[in-house]
């Protein structure tokens, strides 16, 4: 089953039920939106673009990403969604990586477009949308040409489907290469974790080009005719709203976004009984969160751990196993993400790759094998294959689990920071300060932020002779560095702590800071 035939079978028995709502901008309605897949695929093949090929897309939330997404199933083409929040330079970097052929772009980020696509030479079509612009095509146009033109062949559902940005310890960007067959598992699997009834609304407030692999992305509301109401991006007051108004039942957020919404001044007078789920992941779901959201907003909460890699399934702690005035063991499982989605396998494993006991303490990597699992990293083998261990993939994360299978994740391999549900790979912060003439080294940590659970700390050793400020390393990263990925706060130190191998000792360092803390505050 391919991801458009979704759209296609919703246009049969719910023709005239709303499918994307943009409210105050546009409706779609299945039949519309079925018709508009179709010429979205002939369009891409009138463009040359065929199976194997890219095109990308540069936009904030909208009606055109959920086309988007319908028309890159239907037309076999990979889609590539950009992420808004990067650079130029780190534009410049991933799109000559996935090298797309086709780049559509909302009218409000032609601007920004114009500041790299000059030194991107692969892409031959730009396609806007959304506004005036003065682009060389225009998707309504393009689309309205293809009215009438017979169906384009159906493409295989297990090729390339979507490209999904993510990042290592190193901070290279990469793309876990997503097939149909990939979404649909996924799709199936969130709808098996949680109620999905006929005419459901889901709430899309995260951004888009961040969910090219996850249920948001085509929601499972999708599978019983339900509809999609797109809000441009999330503050609390909207959301709010939105719940109430489109009486929403699914959304998908990070803890930064419900901490904001449980503290709105309003959340107990707009009716938000309507939710029936909310899957919650991107950053550490506290116990303290899970039983707030449940006493303001319901029985409704899903603490989850997903990945680009497994189109964000993995672990999931679904509302009828939080038992807050449980047993002790109950109670902890608060704490817990749960246990796998119901189409996946997960093991924990120790350094040699055998099974740790089920015992609470004992920690092991975690790694997970299913349907919804990515083949590997897009024209990367060895990232790919230092990723699996035979079919495994090795999320990189340490937990443990207890006798019942919950799993409670308590370290990572990998060197990420985790600020506001999105990742930064320290890595790649350290190269951006290291291409300073006036830092020696440098060792960037999470730094625990109450608004944005984390926020990116950075710990330099100056060169020989520097006396280089914190707000000149800023100004320096400012054009290398995505907004969220640049330090919010310095430290300036002689060396950095190293064990007997020269390996930074970055646990030293957050202990450190966490003792200063108290004294800074």
């Amino acid at each position: 089953m391919l991801v458009s035939d979704l759209a296609r079978r919703n246009a049969e028995y719910y023709a005239d039920r709303d499918a994307v709502v943009v409210p105050g901008v546009r409706t779609e309605t299945w039949a519309s939106l079925h018709a508009r897949t179709e010429r979205w695929a002939s369009a891409m093949a009138r463009l040359g673009l065929g199976a194997g090929d890219r095109v990308a897309m540069l936009s904030e939330n909208c009606a055109e990403f959920v086309e988007f997404f319908f028309g890159c199933a239907r037309s076999g083409v990979a889609g590539a969604p950009l992420n808004l929040r990067h650079s130029a330079h780190e534009q410049i970097e991933y799109v000559n990586y996935v090298e797309p052929v086709a780049l559509l772009v909302h009218a409000h980020q032609a601007e920004a477009a114009a500041q790299w696509l000059e030194k991107t030479p692969s892409v031959r079509h730009v396609v806007g949308f959304g506004g005036p612009h003065s682009f060389e095509l225009d998707l309504e146009t393009i689309l309205a040409a293809e009215e009438g033109t017979p169906p384009a062949p159906l493409p295989r559902s297990d090729a390339p489907y979507m490209l999904c940005p993510t990042s290592g310890t190193t901070g290279r960007l990469k793309a876990a290469v997503l097939t149909q067959d990939n979404a649909m598992s996924a799709i199936f699997a969130w709808a098996a974790e949680y109620p999905v009834l006929e005419w459901d609304t889901n709430l899309q407030c995260i951004p888009q080009y961040l969910n090219a692999g996850g249920p948001a992305h085509v929601s499972p509301v999708f599978l019983k005719g339900g509809r999609t109401v797109v809000l441009p991006g999330f503050d609390p007051d909207s959301f709010v709203r939105a719940v109430a108004d489109y009486r929403v039942t699914h959304t998908v957020a990070v803890p930064t976004m419900v901490n904001a919404v449980l503290a709105h001044p309003r959340i107990g007078d707009l009716d938000t009984s309507s939710l029936r789920a909310i899957v919650l992941g991107g950053a550490p779901v506290t116990r303290e969160l899970v039983l707030a959201a449940r006493a303001s907003l319901g029985d409704c909460l899903y603490p989850t751990l997903g990945m680009a890699e497994t189109f964000s399934c993995g672990l999931v702690l679904s509302p009828q196993n939080q038992h807050p005035d449980g047993t002790p063991d109950q109670v902890r499982q608060l704490g817990s993400l749960g246990r796998p989605h119901c189409h996946l396998d997960a093991r924990l494993v120790d350094a040699e790759g055998v099974d740790v006991p089920r015992d609470g303490t004992t920690p092991g990597e975690l790694w997970f094998r299913g349907g919804s699992v990515s083949a590997g990293y897009y024209a990367m083998p060895e990232e790919t294959a230092a990723s699996r261990a035979g079919d495994w993939l090795r999320t990189g994360d340490v937990a443990v689990v207890d006798a019942d299978g919950f799993v409670t994740v308590v370290d990572r391999l990998k060197d990420i920071i985790i600020t506001g549900g999105l990742n930064v790979a320290t890595g790649e912060v350290e190269a951006a300060l290291a291409s300073h003439p006036g830092v020696a080294e440098s060792a960037v940590i999470g730094r625990a932020d109450e608004r944005w659970g984390e926020a990116v700390h950075a710990v330099v050793v100056r060169a020989a002779g520097s006396t280089v400020t914190e707000s000149e390393l800023l100004e320096h990263v400012a054009d290398r560095l995505a907004r969220y990925k640049q330090p919010r706060s310095f430290a300036f130190v002689e060396a950095l702590p190293r064990n007997s191998t020269g390996k930074v000792l970055k646990r030293v360092l957050r202990a450190e800071l966490a003792e200063s803390e108290p004294a800074s505050a």
